[in-house]
């Protein structure tokens, strides 16, 4: 009995050294990631140059960049970097903060030009660009910025990242161009919005999960798990924030709500509220919804959707895109690092902005 007694005290002991250990390693990781993202706010920083003749789109470019906003793509370049097993934070760190800093630019480069053709007053709480400079400023700004992302990609010399941002590139382009297309498209297909919320967000995520796999030596069978995880997590990001648009308000997301209907955007919860209604039976309702949407009438569409239970339904498929995020996880070595990622997805479907 009294070795009973002591082994089991001997097991309790042993996992509270274990606890205690995983939650020092994950302070450890999350420190290295909070200091790899003051460096990364340092390069964004520095990172305009100081030609007379550059000084006014300088000038715009910072007060986008001092905006601030989440940095979730910065942050997740770092924490991928750190939980592959080949990672060398003296050899590996300097290049893995240039790329994320690249990434963060080419990220609000697309956000002023989505700025401008979505007509946004604001953006983190603030008059967005193209309302304090017009159209035209904003528009060069956002091709200024494209500039300075390719720049700071000279740093790590690495044209496979490079081939891989151009692609990236290409596909957030397509992303706007399926968008435009079907504005208004009531009769959208499930697939044809998951096509368009990966190129619009997705690939971005996909890029910042998956490029230090590329730059980091002998990580290359790390790519695809982590471009799995990356998409994942950009799709169930983007599936929040299409949530968001409807359920959130204004002064929470720091941007006008109902952007999506003003604009004819058929997002996931409006195409889940027309397909219960059409699956359900509910013609009179459904043709109500319709017409609410033509007259981007925000309080009848929200009751629609409320109707429909639409939120519940949107959250289950961005729980399961999260959840699919971190199962892609597994290819990689258990670590803190690791946790970090997961808890990337975890956190993208749970946030109010």
């Amino acid at each position: 009995m009294a070795a009973q007694v002591i082994n089991a005290s001997c097991t309790q002991e042993s996992d509270t050294t274990n606890a205690t250990s995983a939650a020092s390693a994950l302070t450890a990781a999350q420190d290295a990631v909070t200091q790899g993202l003051s460096q990364v706010e340092a390069l964004l920083n520095a990172t305009y140059t100081d030609h007379h003749l550059e000084t006014q789109v300088n000038a715009m470019c910072m007060h986008v960049i001092n905006a601030g906003g989440k940095r979730i793509r910065p942050r997740i370049v770092l924490s991928a970097a750190q939980a592959l097993p080949s990672y060398d934070a003296v050899r590996d760190h300097e290049n893995i903060c240039y790329v994320a800093a690249a990434i963060e630019i080419l990220h609000t480069a697309t956000l002023v030009h989505d700025d401008v053709i979505d007509k946004a007053p604001l953006r983190r709480g603030a008059p967005t660009l193209h309302e304090l400079n017009g159209n035209h400023a904003a528009v060069l700004a956002g091709d200024y910025l494209f500039t300075r992302c390719f720049a700071l990609l000279h740093r790590p010399r690495n044209f496979d990242i490079i081939a891989e941002l151009s692609r990236t590139l290409s596909q957030l382009v397509v992303g706007e161009l399926y968008q435009l297309e079907h504005e208004g498209d009531l009769n959208l297909s499930l697939e044809t919005y998951y096509q368009t919320i990966y190129a619009k967000t997705g690939v971005l995520f996909e890029l910042a999960a998956s490029a230090p796999a590329f730059l980091i030596p002998e990580s290359s069978a790390f790519i695809v798990p982590l471009k799995t995880f990356g998409r994942e997590l950009g799709i169930a990001f983007q599936i929040t924030d299409d949530i968001l648009d409807y359920s959130s308000t204004s002064d929470t997301l720091g941007k006008d709500i109902g952007t999506d209907l003003a604009d004819q955007r058929i997002t996931l919860p409006v195409l889940l509220a027309l397909q219960t209604y059409e699956r359900t039976g509910q013609q009179a309702q459904k043709d109500a919804l319709i017409a609410a949407i033509k007259q981007a009438d925000l309080d009848a569409v929200r009751t629609a959707i409320a109707d429909t239970d639409a939120i519940t339904q949107c959250r289950a498929q961005a729980q399961a895109a999260s959840e699919r995020a971190q199962q892609a996880l597994s290819a990689l070595p258990a670590s803190a690092e690791r946790s970090l990622l997961s808890e990337l997805a975890l956190k993208a479907i749970a946030r109010s902005h």
